[in-house]
């Protein structure tokens, strides 16, 4: 009968001892032993045997999460990652040793945000330009955009649709030509992922490009309006596209435009009071891709009762007002978390 000898899985570190976790592999698969260390007797006992899946429901009675890892093989990692990930903390000190033992460092930042949102009883995203520049449309905020270079005002505003029609119409016809190219990226897909697992209760999104419905997100509050509708700015009647694209009047004589929010306009309370209904009583709000500049959007984050992080290629002020802030793509960042979310909870 095959037996290999005891090799050390896990080993950690308690208050006067050490516990470990010891494996060995049988023909029946792997079998698990505890051990406990007692540095002050000098003493060590094998305490508890078994079969486990795992092994590691042998140290459960130990709260061996809120002790200190010494030492995890990497036969293991998975198995401890999905513990860890899943544990709500009391000592930071724990969770950054934990997570820095099973993880890589790259990474540090994003597994943490996946604890935070696997153990929140209630989390709310907002999103801004950052989430829809990697599906290659432009950011107009950006140290390269379009408002640094001309004023908003004469293109995307009821004075712009009032009085310079033509100008309004291209500006909106070319953003039309854009999107028209774009598709969701991974960022987008795992957000609807995360929301499908009933991680994430909602999107609140200053972007208008509908991306995150097309990725599959349900639940999304789109605060700045929709450039995918139109309708008649006179009479407020909902028209198809075409009629925009082609410069046709409506039937009253009304100029048509695009449902988006124009400067000069409110936002639509129709997406603003859910979205701030749902950021007041989240246990977690996550802010992505956004420069926070634009208001009234950007306090949505400070109205949360919970836990606040912050995703942005280009960290802005006031970002230190945020419990956790990760730099980078956004598609990035939640791609990285969105695998560490797929391996604990897929089956």
């Amino acid at each position: 009968m095959m037996k290999t000898a005891w090799e050390t899985l896990l080993s950690i570190g308690s208050e006067g001892g050490v516990l470990e976790l010891k494996g060995r592999l049988t023909e029946d698969g792997w079998y698990f032993r505890r051990v406990v260390s007692d540095m002050e007797e000098g003493s060590r006992r094998f305490s508890a045997e078994g079969s486990d899946e795992d092994g590691l429901a042998l140290l459960d009675d130990y709260a061996w999460l809120s002790l200190y890892p010494l030492y995890v093989d990497n036969k293991i990692t998975t198995a401890v990652r999905k513990r860890v990930l899943f544990h709500r903390y009391r000592n930071e000190s724990a969770f950054s040793a934990w997570i820095e033992s099973t993880f890589p460092e790259d990474d540090w930042e994003a597994a943490k945000l996946v604890n935070w949102i696997l153990t929140s009883g209630s989390t709310v995203v907002l999103t801004g330009a950052g989430m829809s520049t990697e599906s290659s449309l432009p950011d107009f905020r950006s140290k390269e955009g379009w408002w640094k270079n001309i004023d908003p005002r004469t293109v995307a505003s009821t004075e712009a649709l009032s009085h310079h029609y033509d100008l309004f119409h291209s500006f909106y016809k070319a953003r039309l030509d854009n999107l028209d190219q774009a598709s969701p990226h991974n960022g987008h897909r795992a957000l609807a992922n995360w929301e499908k697992y009933g991680r994430i209760d909602a999107v609140a999104t200053q972007n208008v490009d509908g991306l995150h419905q097309a990725a599959g997100s349900q639940t999304v509050y789109e605060l700045h309006g929709s450039i995918r509708r139109f309708r008649c700015h006179q009479c407020g009647e909902e028209l198809p596209r075409s009629t925009f694209i082609e410069k046709e009047a409506c039937s009253c004589g009304g100029r048509i435009r695009p449902g988006v929010v124009l400067f000069g306009e409110m936002l639509p309370a129709e997406a603003w009071e859910p979205a701030m209904e749902k950021m007041e009583r989240s246990d977690l709000s996550i802010v992505i891709g956004t420069s926070l500049e634009v208001y009234p959007a950007n306090q949505l984050p400070a109205v949360t009762r919970g836990r606040t992080a912050y995703i942005n290629k280009d960290i802005q002020t006031g970002a230190g007002d945020f419990d956790l802030v990760i730099r980078g793509n956004a598609g990035e960042v939640l791609t990285t978390m969105n695998t560490y979310m797929d391996e604990v909870l897929m089956e």
